[in-house]
């Protein structure tokens, strides 16, 4: 009866280990992230939207910040082609990453310059 305990106790831990990223390849299940970078004035309201959904609200920025969001599991599940965009508070301006391939484990920095014009989308670090 111990010896199964040990070996139930053995399996949960190396199965917690696996789902926080420690060692082996990506899963379906595991998140993808985006490190946004707002180097602008105002708030800045995040979104994905991938083929076939609406736009999802990831999070919300303040100015000179940089947040950790996370994509929504539907759209890292199927390895959609995602466009960010952030909608500026007190703004009309809407401003594209374009499309961007996201897998499960994947992180990528996104950077929304002072000057408004595009979201600068690199492999994260």
């Amino acid at each position: 009866m111990l010896f199964a305990l040990g070996i139930g106790a053995m399996t949960g831990t190396i199965s917690a280990c696996h789902h926080i990223g420690l060692g082996g390849p990506a899963v379906p299940e595991d998140p993808a992230y985006v490190y946004f970078t707002n180097e602008s004035l105002d708030q800045a309201d995040v979104y994905a939207i991938s083929s076939g959904s609406s736009a999802i609200r990831i999070g919300t920025v303040m100015p000179g910040r940089t947040d950790t969001l996370r994509v929504p599991q539907m759209m890292v599940s199927r390895g959609d082609n995602v466009n960010f965009y952030a909608r500026l508070l007190a703004r009309s301006t809407i401003v594209q990453s374009g499309l961007v391939s996201v897998h499960p484990g994947d992180e990528y920095d996104i950077r929304l310059g002072s000057d408004l014009r595009i979201l600068a989308v690199v492999p994260a670090r």
